[in-house]
């Protein structure tokens, strides 16, 4: 049999673009759906964790996997954003005040 280094080169070539390939598709099969959720709440989440998440179709709040979204209550109003009162049994009782002069 001949030596030929383009076949060489060739098998080298398929043997390496192989072990990538297989790098490549085991990359997220260790990461569990709460560490994906974690990137979630981050300001720049990277595409390929993206489109992780949309593989496996996870739901994620706060930073991990949910079964569903809360409901959220809406606190815009029709003038600006709505604060929720205070509980009435927390705000001091004001007493007048008998030593004074004067009053308010």
């Amino acid at each position: 049999m001949k030596y030929n280094p383009s076949m060489k080169k060739l098998i080298v070539i398929l043997f390496i673009t192989n072990l990538i390939s297989i790098s490549y598709a085991n990359y997220f099969d260790d990461w569990s759906n709460d560490n994906l959720c974690g990137w979630m709440d981050s300001t720049s989440i990277p595409e390929y964790i993206l489109e992780e998440v949309d593989k496996r179709e996870i739901i994620c709040f706060g930073g991990v996997e949910v079964s569903a979204l809360p409901s959220s209550d809406s606190d815009d109003g029709k003038n600006g954003t709505v604060f929720p009162s205070p509980d009435p049994s927390l705000i001091p009782e004001t007493k007048p005040d008998t030593n004074s002069d004067y009053s308010y």
